[in-house]
């Protein structure tokens, strides 16, 4: 049965997220029209539309889902999923899965593929998915989301058409691409991600786990269990150059309306307009 943990959405610009976020409760996002999601929480029914799956940790809140939504897939006769993820994840995820075949009597077909930071995962010909390093409690990943661009070489602009064209044919090449961060998803970490990330902070989007807000928790508490306070956020927003920071994974002592009323008090009015709080309720 599915949790009770509402599907919300959130948009800017080109890019619209639908999911869920509650810390312990279950996170997961997907793009619409992307085929592409971001952790699983204990699986949604709109999930099962979706076959590249990209799996921050193996916590219950964020990777129980994964197989109901392979045995779903089974049953609406669809292409085998892929789920990326961390490679001490993969061997463990396969003998709950094993069990499940067992006990189900049914055999499943998916991919449970181990990936490391910096690895290239192409969706298609101008997106791609780089894993990064977080620091949870246990070996998690975050993913950045690039648009991959290319433009005429430097040292061809000027050329005709037909000389272009020509270069082209010969084998030469011509064009040079490079790689825009348009979203990065942290799970769940510590704040150090965002310190020694320059694509983290480059990113148009970061999608970011912000556990505590005020003082009910202390940033010793939230280390301690790998998650970031907004004490930690605060004096870094400035090194944020990207467009929103959307914040996820809130405890559930929170609730948005109080969460605006204390990011309101809390953060410099010149920063304010780049956080935003992913609607939970």
């Amino acid at each position: 049965m599915f949790h009770t943990l509402p599907i919300k959405e959130w948009t800017h610009g080109k890019w619209a997220f639908r999911g869920s976020t509650v810390a312990g409760k279950g996170t997961c996002f997907l793009l619409p029209g992307l085929n592409v999601a971001f952790d699983v929480a204990q699986g949604f029914e709109e999930f099962t539309q979706i076959s590249r799956f990209f799996i921050t940790h193996g916590h219950m809140d964020h990777a129980a889902g994964i197989p109901y939504l392979i045995s779903q897939r089974a049953l609406a006769h669809v292409a085998a999923p892929t789920f990326y993820m961390p490679e001490s994840m993969v061997q463990p995820m396969k003998n709950i899965i094993s069990n499940w075949e067992k006990m189900e009597g049914y055999k499943y077909q998916y991919q449970l593929s181990p990936v490391r930071a910096g690895e290239k995962i192409m969706l298609r010909a101008d997106l791609l998915v780089r894993p990064f390093t977080v620091y949870h409690r246990i070996p998690a990943l975050g993913y950045t989301l690039f648009c991959r661009k290319k433009k005429l070489k430097a040292e061809l602009r000027g050329l005709s058409g037909d000389r272009i064209r020509d270069l082209r044919k010969s084998g030469e090449r011509v064009e040079e691409f490079w790689e825009e961060p348009e979203i990065s998803f942290s799970g769940d970490t510590r704040i150090e991600f965002f310190d020694n990330n320059e694509v983290v902070r480059k990113s148009r989007i970061l999608v970011m786990e912000v556990t505590y807000l005020d003082e009910r928790k202390k940033v010793g508490e939230a280390r301690e269990w790998g998650h970031v306070h907004l004490d930690e956020l605060i004096p870094r927003l400035s090194q944020f150059e990207g467009e929103k920071i959307l914040i996820t994974h809130l405890s559930s002592r929170y609730k948005v309306l109080e969460c605006e009323k204390i990011l309101d008090k809390r953060v410099p009015q010149d920063l304010r307009q780049k956080i935003e709080v992913f609607p939970q309720s």
